[in-house]
């Protein structure tokens, strides 16, 4: 049988004063906060690509646990999950010893794929300085094939899917 883990806070999957107002959409959600450090830059002094990367797959799998999707629950179900495009967009400038926010929503649940969206801010300013939209899709890690997501679980994510305005 196939246990699937609640979501945190109520079974609502978003944190407890995590939804955020403004430029995000209404379902956005705090799913990281993090700071670079020296060695996340490249040779012209700013932040690489690579750590903006690991920033926003830190954001993922915290909001992804936060719907029930844990790498426990993944791994003892047989899944796996596997990104399929990834849209990354820089917008400002960052250095060593700034600190981010990231927030995110869903943005599609299909049958064995999902979407969302990062934003991520600059701490100090609140400016957006990248955002990444993001689709997975849901694989039988033994058949090594696309499955459909469990029920309950895509319909905790479809509650949160933001619709379009």
């Amino acid at each position: 049988m196939l246990v699937i883990p609640t979501a945190r806070c109520g079974g609502s999957g978003l944190r407890g004063g995590a939804v955020v107002s403004g430029a995000m959409p209404e379902k956005s959600v705090v799913s990281h906060r993090g700071v670079f450090y020296p060695r996340d830059l490249d040779v012209m002094g700013h932040v690489n690509v690579v750590a903006y990367l690991a920033h926003f797959d830190a954001a993922t799998w915290s909001f992804f646990a936060d719907v029930g999707m844990t790498p426990e629950w993944i791994r003892t179900a047989g899944f796996a999950l596997s990104a399929v495009r990834y849209d990354m967009q820089f917008k400002k400038e960052l250095l060593a010893g700034d600190v981010v926010t990231i927030r995110s929503h869903f943005t599609r649940m299909g049958r064995s794929s999902l979407a969302y969206a990062h934003e991520m801010s600059n701490g100090a300013t609140g400016e957006v300085v990248a955002t990444a939209e993001v689709t997975g899709v849901l694989i039988d890690r033994a058949a090594r094939r696309s499955v459909p997501f469990p029920r309950e679980v895509a319909d905790r994510i479809r509650s949160l899917v933001e619709e379009p305005t």
